[in-house]
C-alpha cells in the first residue's frame, strides 16, 4: 500500500535512482569534456600566469628542475580547472535532485550552501590566481632580497604552492556539503556521531594527501582548521521538525506476542500538554517531539515519512486521543496499517505525576 503525505510526487525508487545515476554520468561526461577543451589552452595559461608574477628578471628567474615537474603541472592545472567548470553543474544538478524531498527551510538552506561552496569558492579561486597569489610572491621577492646573492625560483614549487590554496578551498566546499548533506537526511545526532567521525577522519585525510610537499608541516593543521570550518556552516541547517532526523526503532513484543514498531510522539501541543519524563528512554522506540500536531503541515509529513521509512506500526500521542489531527493524515496511517492511538494527557488530572505518565507509557506498547 503507498502512502504519501501532503504535498508528495508519487515516484517509485528505480526512477531516483535512474535520476541520480544519469546525473552522475552527465557530470562525469563534462568533467571530460571540460578536460579534454582546457587541454588545448593550458600550456599557455600557464606561460601567462608565471609571467604575470612580477618578479625581477622573470626569465632568469624562474627554472623547471626536472621534466616530470612539467607535466604533473599541466595535469594538475587542467584536473583543477575542469572541476571548477563542472562545479556549476553539479550544483544545480545537487539542488534539482534533492530539494524535492525537503521542507522549504531546508530547501533555502541547502540552495544558500551549494550557492556558496559550489559558486562562490570557484569565484575566490579565480581572484586567488589571478590577484593575490602574484602580488603575494612579488611581495616576497622584495622581502627576501640579499645583497650580492642570486635569486632562483623553482617555477614547479610556485605553481604546487598556488596549486595547494586551490585544493583547499575545494576540499572545504567538499567537506561543507558532506556534513551538511550528512546532517540533512540523519546520518548523525547529537545521540549518533559515529558517521560524523567517518567523515571527519575521512575529509582530513584528503585534505593531508592532496597538499603538496610545500605545505609539509602545516597539513595537519589546516585539515583541522577545515573540518573545524565545515562543521559550523554544516551546523546553521534549521532544525528538524521531529527533533531528530534519524531514529533507533526496532521490534517491540508486547505481553499478547504481537511483534511492533513503535512511534511514540511527544507533542506539546503548543505548550498545553505536560512534557515527557526526561528519564523515560526506551531501547527501540522511536521518540520524534511535535509543537502541535494537529496544526503544523511540516510535522504532519515528517511524521508520515517516519511512518514510512522506519514502518511504524503503532503511533502514540501523548497529549490528545488523535480526533484533532487531520483527516488525511489518519488516512495516511490506515493506508500503512499503522494504528493510531492517543494517551489524553491533557485531560488528565495525574498527568502531573511523573510515575503515572512513565506508567502510562508503559501500558501504551506493552
Amino acid at each position: 500500500m503507498v502512502i504519501s503525505v501532503s504535498n508528495d510526487i508519487p515516484a517509485p525508487f528505480t526512477e531516483h535512482m535512474n535520476e541520480l545515476i544519469k546525473i552522475i554520468k552527465i557530470n562525469i561526461l563534462l568533467f571530460i569534456f571540460f578536460s579534454i577543451i582546457w587541454s588545448f589552452f593550458i600550456e599557455d595559461l600557464i606561460s601567462k600566469w608565471l609571467h604575470s608574477i612580477p618578479l625581477s628578471d622573470l626569465s632568469l628567474n624562474l627554472s623547471i628542475y626536472g621534466p616530470y615537474d612539467w607535466i604533473e603541472i599541466q595535469w594538475s592545472m587542467m584536473f583543477l580547472l575542469a572541476i571548477i567548470s563542472t562545479m556549476p553543474s553539479i550544483s544545480y544538478s545537487l539542488l534539482k535532485f534533492t530539494t524535492i524531498g525537503l521542507l522549504p527551510k531546508e530547501k533555502i538552506w541547502f540552495t544558500v550552501l551549494l550557492i556558496f561552496t559550489l559558486f562562490v569558492i570557484p569565484l575566490i579561486l579565480i581572484i586567488t590566481w589571478i590577484f593575490f597569489l602574484p602580488n603575494f610572491l612579488s611581495s616576497f621577492d622584495t622581502l627576501s632580497s640579499v645583497e650580492g646573492v642570486g635569486k632562483n625560483y623553482d617555477a614547479s614549487a610556485i605553481f604546487k604552492l598556488t596549486l595547494g590554496f586551490s585544493w583547499i578551498f575545494i576540499l572545504f566546499s567538499l567537506s561543507s556539503i558532506s556534513l551538511g548533506l550528512s546532517r540533512l537526511i540523519g546520518v548523525f545526532d547529537i545521540k549518533n556521531s559515529t558517521m560524523k567521525l567517518k567523515i571527519v577522519t575521512v575529509s582530513c585525510s584528503l585534505v593531508i594527501l592532496s597538499l603538496p610537499n610545500e605545505f609539509e608541516g602545516l597539513r595537519i593543521v589546516i585539515a583541522l582548521f577545515i573540518i573545524y570550518l565545515s562543521d559550523l556552516v554544516s551546523r546553521t541547517l534549521p532544525s528538524s521538525p521531529l527533533g531528530l532526523r534519524s531514529f533507533n526503532v526496532d521490534d517491540i513484543i508486547s505481553s499478547s506476542g504481537e511483534c511492533n514498531r513503535i512511534a511514540i510522539v511527544d507533542c506539546n501541543c503548543e505548550g498545553a500538554c505536560p512534557k515527557m519524563p526526561e528519564n523515560f528512554e526506551k531501547k527501540g522506540i522511536a521518540i520524534p517531539t511535535c509543537k502541535a500536531l494537529c496544526l503544523y503541515p511540516q510535522e504532519q509529513n515528517s511524521l508520515l515519512d517516519l511512518v514510512v521509512n522506519y514502518d511504524i506500526s503503532s503511533l502514540i500521542i501523548t497529549g490528545c486521543d488523535g480526533k484533532p489531527i487531520p483527516s488525511f493524515f489518519q488516512n495516511s496511517l490506515n493506508n500503512h496499517n499503522c494504528n493510531l492511538k492517543g494517551l489524553e494527557w491533557l485531560d488528565s488530572e495525574l498527568s502531573s505525576d511523573i510515575s503515572w505518565k512513565l506508567n502510562s507509557l508503559e501500558d501504551s506498547y506493552s
